[in-house]
């Protein structure tokens, strides 16, 4: 079933997609100079935010970041190319491979946590201006405004 165009932009699901996108691009903008793939970054913040310290099996990353395995297993290589995160045999089953996070890895997500801070702000701020101007009727009616908002900031 072929769905119109006025019927994809209700759709939750697609406007959810559609401003993730944007914001991806967006991130992947800013984090260019750096040379740093917006699946790294994903991957330094789900460890950073592992504060067991015992770091996450690739399946559980893989869940995490939102990637399959495949996908990950490259991702997390160049990152261990780069001495962002090493791999280490899990301590209660040796046949299990954990990913931690190194210092170095810790200290870039620190550099970049005002970039992420940043970005936040900015979709939070066009939240509460779109939820004052236009009052929107649903939820999918505000998806589509801030997906526009955050396509097209002026």
């Amino acid at each position: 079933m072929m769905m119109s165009g006025d019927m994809l932009q209700t759709n939750i699901g697609f406007l959810l997609a559609s401003l993730n996108r944007q914001l991806e691009r967006d991130l992947e903008e800013n984090l260019r100079p750096m040379k740093l793939p917006v699946d790294q970054l994903r991957v330094l913040q789900t460890l950073a935010f592992d504060n067991t310290g015992e770091g996450l099996s690739m399946s559980e990353l893989a869940r995490a970041v939102l990637v399959d395995a495949s996908t990950l297993t490259k991702v997390v290589d160049r990152m261990i190319s780069d001495s962002l995160v090493y791999r280490a045999a899990d301590p209660a089953d040796r046949r299990r491979v954990k990913v931690l996070l190194t210092h170095k890895g810790a200290s870039l997500l620190n550099t970049l946590r005002p970039l992420l801070h940043q970005q936040e702000q900015d979709l939070q701020k066009t939240f509460e201006v779109l939820m004052d101007a236009r009052n929107p009727k649903d939820f999918a009616e505000l998806l589509g405004h801030l997906y526009k908002r955050v396509a097209d900031p002026q």
